[in-house]
């Protein structure tokens, strides 16, 4: 092609077609190579035996012929983009006698794209799973010498060229291809992370050992139940999410600080500055600076060290280390006249005070920023402080009566659950602390009567909280404290000395303050750890830590402990399983929230409570199973805190009208068990919480002399109903999370009986699905119009929400207050359901179409997807809607009824 000639402008996309498919043409030509090579992997020995080992650990699963399944994996769309780098030298530029590609042809070669790159995927994870690490180093060293002896070369072998394009694709993909080797576990490897899990967690998995789960648990393993194996495993066995680990220390001796040079970055307009006291100890110091260059990233910040006249190497670190400031006085200054000297020189809007003899650790400091930005009254923030040898040195402090202190947590483990949620204390260890400026400003700096050390910082605590401000402490942020090294450790000498005589300045000064907030030496650890005086302690206790992304129950209760948190009660969260998922644990600990875990808690929960039931004033119990799997201890308790049940919905109920939807004879039998034991439940609390008026009603009808009553579901945003535009928006989204039953019957009722009358009409739509444990059933069910998304992230949903013109939600049974509905609302989407789906919801047909029977819902939704003044007005109602019945103020209101209770520590 001439350049006097230019082709017609054509995107890089079109570049890459090797016909109007829209296929890649490196991925496909790697997929056949693969697809070739697992042809011909029956004709080696070794190869047949691979093959049989795998099959005896359920290798069928994903089996090179079998079909992809997208959702189960999360597959990163730039992987698969990456897959299109291709060298320029190796394009064909070709003539294209049609326009470049629109939105639907793009949209078609994403899609055709993402299946050849699943496949690949899914054909790299079979080899992994055929060979592993051990087998694969044998199979090679094997096939090797098999073809030297019979004078071939090694690098044409069948598994030599399998293993190179393995390592090939391993190497660029590790993301996704750790997901997909994840997701293909097959029965056996199941079978032994159960087994594991056991083993791990005795105590815990025996108190929540029943026939019931015992047999379902077999049923998911031998893969009789439709459910998703793998998520419903990993949900209640899963893997170990946290280990202990050693800091990251930088070991600096004085021959080898002489010969380290850094170079911090230069910041015009710093947000904090970090200053770090020295006095001589330049190695110490060096040391230091190497673990904050190398831990410190995203946020712009200055280094300040403060020299206090040193007569070692630390005059000169100023040429060896770039972009430090160093401010030095004429003469010595003592710990405390040097940081206040050092900190006018700062320019940062935060201070943060750092002791030479420390070695952040990664993520140290945006750790302790995010508390300023969660909490507004926060004065003063510090870390979790670790020995070299990462046990616990301390988890904030506790200032007793007479003026001593105890650095919390001492000795004992990192990761225990009392050290590791966000929380007041009475003072930070000024080894690290952060403050913003114009508070230390207010007060003056340390104050001179502690010259020259010790106490400075725990009287700058109280005096920030004089101001009204918190001193937190933040686990998320750990640096290592070379303990003793600034100043030794013996009180009866040298300027370690100090600390006694400061002490009776500290308890002369704040005499009334410690006699009226703080408790008497060693007594009360519960609440002195958290400067509790007053207010409302609530425990939940519910099946684990909420899964706030997949089912509507969990993000019900995360938005009640949020709420709780943030109207100042004190939470407690108690999973039955006593593991600690993440990110859910580490999102509740970080909002201030104590969670048990571990087998320690397992085993001894019932003392923890019997500990400290004075200082809990509600128990809050979920689900009707895991209530029974704990209350008759609770009640045996001494002081037995006021008891409140949420059902979530009632079990019978839902049963019940299971059994007339399908038919079974045999669930009105467990219907009538489940009316047993949630009966024998309501005798036994205080009040009892159920979503709906419905539940309300009934649990009135079947246990007249319950203390029962209505609680809001969810906590809703004012809906953005502007944001709707109609002309734009196409298609119907269906959101539900699969491990709940009615969900499963609700798709494949609208697929079977609703769809194709939507189709006749408009055969362009198309339904989304989306929810998390998707089984086989709805899988099956993917096709041109129907989109199976399975479990999507938030922002995914977002996306979906904001382009679908119509949410439905068809349920035939179930009961309570549909998280599904209530979100839809929110959505500032139009929407359809069911009188099961509107039931308990106020006033319903203000804000949704109710239709029952296929051929009404299917004519109802098709007027509602047609016609923009219906969807306008639905729409238009919503904002008054939510702010009358599930504003933030209504639930707040409901909480305070329900729960909000004065305890005096």
């Amino acid at each position: 092609m001439s350049s006097s000639n230019p082709p017609e402008q054509i995107t890089l996309a079109a570049k890459l077609l090797n016909d109007k498919r829209g296929e890649n043409i490196d991925l496909v030509a790697r997929l056949k190579r693969l697809e070739k090579m697992f042809e011909e992997l029956p004709t080696s020995q070794l190869g047949k035996l691979s093959l049989k080992a795998d099959k005896l650990q359920g290798g069928k699963r994903l089996s090179p012929a079998g079909p992809v399944d997208p959702t189960m994996l999360e597959v990163d769309q730039e992987d698969i983009m990456l897959e299109l780098e291709i060298e320029a030298d190796e394009l064909q530029v070709v003539e294209l006698d049609e326009a470049p590609f629109d939105t639907e042809d793009m949209e078609a070669l994403e899609r055709r794209n993402e299946e050849v790159y699943l496949k690949l995927l899914e054909f790299n994870v079979r080899l992994k799973r055929l060979f592993g690490s051990n087998r694969a180093i044998f199979a090679r060293a094997t096939e090797a010498f098999l073809r030297l002896a019979s004078l071939k070369s090694p690098r044409q072998g069948q598994l030599a060229r399998l293993f190179r394009d393995y390592r090939d694709f391993k190497r660029h993909h590790p993301e996704d291809f750790a997901r997909a080797s994840a997701a293909g576990r097959g029965r056996f490897s199941l079978l032994l992370q159960v087994f594991r899990y056991f083993l791990r967690h005795p105590v815990s998995s025996l108190r929540l050992l029943s026939l019931a789960r015992v047999k379902r648990l077999l049923q998911v393993l031998v893969g009789s139940q439709s459910l998703d194996s793998i998520s419903w495993i990993d949900q209640r066995f899963p893997t170990e999410s946290s280990v202990s680990r050693q800091p990251v220390i930088f070991p600096v001796d004085d021959v080898t600080a002489q010969s380290v040079e850094l170079n911090f970055p230069e910041v015009k307009a710093p947000l904090v500055s970090i200053v770090i006291p020295v006095y001589n100890q330049y190695a110490t110091t060096v040391s230091c600076l190497q673990a904050v260059l190398a831990h410190t990233d995203g946020v712009e910040y200055e280094v300040i060290v403060a020299d206090d006249c040193s007569s070692d190497e630390t005059r000169t670190l100023g040429d060896r280390i770039g972009n430090v400031r160093v401010v030095r006085h004429p003469e010595n200054q003592g710990f405390l006249g040097n940081c206040n000297a050092a900190v006018r020189a700062a320019r940062g809007d935060y201070v943060l005070l750092l002791n030479n003899d420390t070695n952040p650790q990664p993520g140290w400091l945006t750790a302790l920023l995010g508390v300023f930005e969660q909490h507004k009254d926060a004065g003063l923030v510090g870390p979790k402080l670790l020995f070299e040898d990462g046990v616990l040195q301390e988890a904030g402090g506790i200032i007793w009566r007479d003026g001593s202190g105890w650095n919390y947590g001492r000795g004992q483990s990192p990761d225990a659950p009392e050290f590791n949620y966000v929380r007041d204390t009475d003072y930070i260890s000024g080894a690290c602390i952060l403050f913003r400026k114009d508070v230390w400003d207010r007060i003056g700096g340390f104050d001179e009567q502690f010259r020259p050390a010790y106490y400075e910082d725990t009287d700058l605590a109280f005096e920030i909280r004089k101001l009204g401000l918190r001193t937190i402490y933040q686990p998320a942020s750990e640096v290592v404290h070379f303990e003793g090294v600034s100043h030794g450790n013996d009180l009866n000498s040298g300027i370690k000395k100090q600390q006694r005589i400061n002490q009776g300045v500290f308890r002369k000064k704040w005499r009334g303050e410690l006699l009226a907030e703080n408790r008497d030496l060693g007594t009360d650890v519960f609440d002195a750890r958290e400067r509790h005086n007053s207010g409302t302690t609530v425990l939940f206790i519910d099946h684990y830590v909420p899964f706030y992304d997949k089912d509507a129950g969990s993000r019900s209760t995360f938005l009640y402990v949020k709420s709780m948190v943030e109207m100042g009660y004190r939470v407690k969260f108690l999973g039955a399983n006593f593991f600690p998922h993440q990110p859910y644990t580490e999102t509740l600990q970080q909002l201030g929230v104590e969670v048990l875990y571990g087998e320690r808690f397992a085993r001894n929960w019932k003392l923890w409570l019997e500990e400290n039931a004075k200082s809990i004033d509600v128990i809050y119990l979920h689900r009707p199973h895991i209530t029974e799997d704990f209350i008759d201890e609770i009640k045996s308790l001494k002081d037995c805190p006021r008891l409140v049940y949420f059902g979530h919905d009632l079990h019978y109920l839902r049963t019940e009208r299971e059994a007339a939807v399908t038919d079974d004879s045999k669930l009105l039998k467990v219907a009538d068990d489940w009316k047993k034991r949630e009966t024998r439940i309501f005798d036994q609390v205080d009040t009892v919480l159920y979503p709906s008026d419905v539940e309300v009603n009934a649990v009135q009808e079947i246990s007249p002399g319950t203390n029962v009553a209505q609680l809001p579901l969810y906590v809703l945003d004012a809906p953005d109903v502007d944001s709707f535009d109609f002309a734009a928006r196409k298609d119907l989204l269906f959101v539900g999370g699969f491990t709940h039953t009615p969900n499963v019957d609700a798709v494949l009722w609208f697929a079977g009986e609703v769809m194709p009358r939507i189709l006749a009409s408009d055969p362009d739509v198309r339904l989304h699905v989306v929810g998390s444990n998707v089984p086989e059933a709805i899988s099956n069910l993917a096709s041109e119009n129907i989109v199976v998304h399975g479990f999507v992230s938030d922002g995914e949903l977002e996306s979906l929400y904001r382009s679908v013109r119509v949410c439905v939600v068809p349920l035939r049974y179930g009961a309570g207050v549909k998280g599904k509905v209530l979100e839809a609302i929110q959505s500032a989407v139009p929407l359809i359901t069911t009188p099961i789906g509107a039931e308990g919801i106020p006033v319903p047909e203000q804000v949704m179409d109710i239709a029952e029977g296929a051929e009404e819902f299917a004519n109802r939704l098709l007027g509602l997807y047609t016609d923009e003044s219906r969807c306008l007005r639905q729409l238009a109602a919503r904002p008054a809607y939510v702010a009358d019945h599930f504003s933030s103020g209504v639930v707040r209101a409901a909480i305070e009824q329900h729960f909000a209770c004065e305890s005096e520590g």
